[in-house]
């Protein structure tokens, strides 16, 4: 697009790859605030500011520090690639200030260039200060605040500057996503960006406005996971370990063994027992919690060496086209049983089971299945059917399943009696093993990301999301990210499960969702239960939405 070509050139001007004369005004009262330093920008006094924009050609960056209603109209006549503003902006002013083809930064912005090669960025102006302090003043190439929206456009040319900062979520789209996900991994982890604010993402609403910023928000930290935000520990994690830097004093360690008593989870990580070799920890703190961070930076790079080459995508459509014929015949909401079938023909593993309409038919499919068997009342309008009676494990017996059975349909006439009951279903009860929700939601960009995150535990642990379409690389990182959420790390241990195989689930279902094309609306799994052996997991319970019939589908 042209306003996108117009910003690469004000980021080419800014990082001296063009000649900036006449190309960047700046008012004198933008500079003497101290928030802008622009090398080779033209300075004029605020009323001649107006003069400026009148002549041709128009200049591609205009700081200034305060709008006027005479300046907002020249703007909109000789629009700039970049306005700063370093003020303050009046209310009224500020509701007109809309011009599509101008990048706007501020108001209250910072923006100053150095000879350095990092772009810094903030979400505010102390903020920015204090990270230029940690990482040092020689190190900038452009520092900026607050972080905006387009400021990708600027990432997503053919080289961008080294960025590490911070982003407000509300700044954040999937735009950012497509990005630093089509970078190679290793220049992927150059990049650190921290975004602050992230609401917990709605995945049990379709379309829900918290998705994009939080697919945005895990896509930046694909290789670190969360970071601490601080601009002591970001400044860490950007300089890594040098081989220079001396070995850290007893009394460090000490500071260090207290840290992981404080923290008893961070430190419950491999590889913190002590600091790093070549990890400065001048600042202790800053220094313990950037490690955790490049520990899960380093390992998700080896992963993708040892794993990234191998195909994990499905082979094979023989089940798809049942799957979606079943979609095409089911209604908007599909049920638990329906939903299963959709899932098998794309290869998830799911709960062998039957759908009976009788008691004798229950324990008939029981003895099929082999006991132990779980019986759960078959329902589009049921969500919470073990709060309802609609649900009983641990069935041995025939005589168990036929009672179970009774005990249901009586449960769900009294306490649902508007539900409409398409009979009970008969399912193999699954050993335990660590549990995970899993699914995939409609954005309201139109795409769909998928998500996951383990359940179950102490504490409750966030989501994950992922736009579709997934890589192998996607689909390893995500599986990693979501298993090392477990407090005590899931990896660990021979018996846990192989990051491998929640991959390739994902990989399976990103193909249900794009052979659904634009059907799908939301896919929840929960649980998913994985029990190791040749299956790997287990989908206990599935839902799916989808689109009506009559939007033309």
């Amino acid at each position: 697009m042209e306003a996108d070509a117009r910003l690469i050139e004000a980021l080419a001007l800014l990082r001296g790859d063009a000649d900036p004369r006449g190309g960047i005004v700046a008012t004198d009262l933008s500079v003497a605030s101290g928030r802008v330093s622009l090398p080779g920008a033209e300075i004029v006094e605020s009323r001649a500011l107006a003069e400026r924009l009148r002549e041709s050609p128009a200049p591609t960056i205009v700081a200034l520090h305060s709008l006027t209603p005479t300046l907002l109209r020249l703007l909109r006549k000789r629009p700039p690639a970049l306005l700063v503003l370093t003020g303050e902006i009046d209310p009224g002013l500020a509701r007109g200030l809309e011009l599509p083809e101008t990048a706007i930064l501020g108001p209250e912005a910072t923006l100053r260039c150095g000879s350095g090669e990092l772009l810094i960025c903030a979400a505010e102006g102390a903020g920015l200060s204090d990270l230029v302090h940690e990482i040092g003043e020689g190190a900038v190439a452009i520092a900026l605040a607050p972080t905006p929206p387009w400021l990708v456009i600027w990432l997503e040319d053919h080289a961008p500057p080294r960025t590490i900062g911070f982003i407000d979520a509300a700044s954040l789209n999937t735009r950012w996503s497509g990005w630093i996900r089509g970078l190679p991994l290793d220049r992927t982890s150059r990049h650190i960006i921290v975004p602050l604010g992230l609401p917990e993402p709605r995945v049990d609403i379709p379309r829900h406005p918290s998705l994009g910023p939080a697919v945005a928000a895990h896509a930046l930290e694909r290789t670190t996971g969360p970071v601490y935000p601080s601009a002591a520990v970001l400044a860490a994690i950007a300089r890594g370990t040098e081989p220079s830097v001396e070995s850290p004093s007893e009394a460090v360690l000490g500071r260090w063994r207290q840290a992981r008593r404080a923290l008893p989870l961070t430190g419950s990580t491999p590889g913190m027992e002590s600091p790093l070799p070549g990890l400065s920890t001048a600042q202790p703190g800053a220094a313990y919690l950037a490690q955790r961070s490049l520990i899960r930076q380093r390992r998700s790079l080896q992963l993708i060496r040892e794993r990234g080459e191998e195909d994990l995508h499905p082979q094979g459509d023989t089940g798809y086209e049942r799957s979606l014929e079943v979609l095409r015949s089911a209604g908007e909401v599909l049920s638990e049983h329906e939903s299963k079938v959709v899932l098998h023909g794309f290869g998830m593993e799911v709960t062998r089971q039957a759908v009976a309409s009788s008691a004798s038919g229950a324990a008939s499919f029981a003895e099929t299945i082999g006991f132990p068997v779980v019986l759960k009342a078959v329902s589009p309008d049921l969500r919470r059917k073990r709060e309802l009676g609609a649900v009983v494990l641990d069935l041995t017996t025939a005589a168990s399943v036929r009672r179970a059975y009774a005990t249901i349909v009586a449960n769900v006439e009294e306490r649902a009696p508007d539900a409409h009951l398409d009979g009970v279903l008969v399912a193999e009860q699954i050993d335990e093993g660590l549990e995970l929700q899993c699914g995939a939601v409609r954005l309201d960009s139109g795409e769909v990301a998928l998500y996951g995150r383990p359940i179950g535990l102490q504490a409750p642990q966030e989501h994950v999301l992922v736009a579709s379409p997934l890589s192998t690389e996607d689909a390893l990182l995500l599986a990693n990210a979501i298993l090392t959420r477990v407090p005590v790390p899931a990896l660990r241990r021979r018996s846990d499960p192989d990051v491998e195989v929640v991959a390739s689930l994902f990989l399976r279902l990103d193909e249900l969702v794009r052979e659904s094309e634009d059907r799908l609306l939301s896919v929840d799994l929960t649980p998913i239960r994985l029990i190791g052996g040749e299956r790997g997991y287990v989908t206990l319970d599935a839902r799916i939405v989808q689109r009506s019939h009559l939007e033309g589908l």
